[in-house]
């Protein structure tokens, strides 16, 4: 106890001040220290679900774009297909619009080539007619001048059958 009297330490007013550590250190602990620790517990709880709802807003963002990204590429496949399918339906109508045509193109050559083909066997009955009326008026002429009754009309008979078959 010497040595603590040579540095000039008094013991019982080190126990005293001990004492008084211990308290104040008891009091600090009980009144300070809790209340600023459990503020401080109650921040970083905070900060913790702060940063768990930042994660999770994150993922849901990610999640969101992806599936937008999903969508619009499905979205763009769909409008592609759309185009091809109005592309390959626009072809066909214009493949069914040109066939029709053709057909009704050929109909009317074929009609017309028809019509022809009576006029002109019209015309050429009527040719026949006509030239069978002058080669009988004209016989009848010839003969009548030459001929007597039967062989008249034989001979008109015969030249018929010439001309018409």
């Amino acid at each position: 106890m010497e040595i603590l009297k040579d540095f000039g330490v008094q013991p019982i007013l080190l126990l005293a001040q001990i004492v008084n550590f211990a308290i104040l250190l008891y009091l600090l602990k009980r009144f300070l220290y809790k209340p600023i620790l459990k503020v401080l517990e109650e921040r970083r709880q905070k900060v913790e679900t702060s940063m768990k709802q930042a994660e999770e807003m994150q993922k849901r963002f990610e999640e969101t774009t992806k599936k937008q990204e999903e969508i619009l590429g499905a979205a763009r496949s769909d409008a592609s297909k759309v185009i091809e399918d109005a592309k390959e339906e626009a072809k066909a109508l214009a493949e069914t619009i040109q066939k029709e045509s053709k057909e009704a193109t050929e109909a009317t050559i074929k009609r017309a080539q028809g019509t022809l083909e009576l006029e002109k066997q019209k015309m050429i009955a009527e040719a026949r007619s006509q030239i069978v009326e002058i080669v009988t008026t004209a016989t009848e002429k010839v003969v009548a001048k030459t001929l007597k009754g039967s062989e008249k009309e034989r001979l008109i008979e015969e030249s018929i059958k010439e001309i018409q078959g």
